[in-house]
């Protein structure tokens, strides 16, 4: 199964406009809305990397109101789950969540992927190719707590470069 995330940019309070419209293609399994650096980010998951592709490039870009976008391919040969979709649903609904794309050195992702399977927030991380190297979803109570995971815990991992943290908007998106 290929995946990919991308990351968008829009134009102030289309969000929810731009999300509906995500919503018809199927490739899309995830869709939220962030506070951060982007306002949108996407999961897409698709048997044929072309389609995923295609979807990017003839579908998400032409939604009115996009600015930018920064896709994600995921590598196939690493990652962890910690938990399963009902369980997912259940901590979405219950619990803050944040979306944390890190950069370090490609030689240590492996390394700083091991630290991270540590860390009881950290319920998902993928490896990336591109201009980032992992991108993990950690949940926790409130989001001052996903603030201190982040500076405390993330940030004392030794080959982690930098980190940028979007958290999730509460009751903005979609799961298929």
């Amino acid at each position: 199964m290929n995946k990919a995330y991308v990351l968008i940019s829009s134009e102030s309070g289309s969000e929810d406009s731009i999300i509906t419209n995500l919503n018809r293609i199927d490739s899309i399994k995830e869709a939220h809305g962030t506070f951060g650096a982007y306002d949108i980010l996407i999961k897409l998951h698709s048997d044929n990397l072309q389609k995923i592709e295609q979807d990017i490039s003839k579908k998400i870009r032409k939604i009115p109101k996009i600015r930018s976008t920064l896709t994600l391919l995921v590598n196939e040969t690493g990652g962890i789950s910690k938990i399963n979709e009902v369980e997912k649903e259940v901590l979405e609904k219950h619990m803050a969540q944040a979306f944390v794309i890190i950069h370090c050195r490609s030689s240590d992702e492996i390394a700083v992927l091991n630290k991270l399977k540590e860390i009881p927030e950290v319920v998902e991380a993928d490896i990336l190719i591109g201009s980032f190297e992992i991108l993990c979803t950690i949940v926790a109570p409130t989001y001052n707590e996903i603030s201190d995971v982040v500076s405390n815990k993330f940030r004392k991992i030794k080959n982690i470069k930098s980190t940028i943290t979007l958290n999730v908007v509460e009751n903005q998106g979609f799961r298929k």
